[in-house]
């Protein structure tokens, strides 16, 4: 089952201390706005593993929306992005 990212309130409720550092790269910022996931460099291999599994439940619609913003943001798409980080 698909789980949003948080949303901007619940970062900064959860991450007081480095929220708005969090809010301000373009890929946690539209991934709390639009609660979509978005493939990026993680800190762990398991969050990022996590994610991927996350991103994999999104709808058809959800995933067109996150290749749209994966490719005007790092140029690749979600999947190329994911092989490039584990690669």
């Amino acid at each position: 089952m698909y789980d949003p990212p948080y949303s901007v309130e619940e970062i900064r409720q959860q991450y007081p201390e480095k929220a708005e550092w969090l809010l301000k790269d373009p890929a946690h910022l539209w991934r709390a706005t639009m609660g979509i996931e978005l493939i990026h460099e993680e800190p762990t291999q398991e969050e990022l593993e996590r994610i991927w599994k996350n991103w994999n439940e999104m709808t058809d619609v959800q995933k067109q929306q996150s290749e749209a913003k994966s490719l005007e943001l790092f140029g690749m798409t979600n999947q190329q992005h994911y092989e490039k980080l584990t690669g």
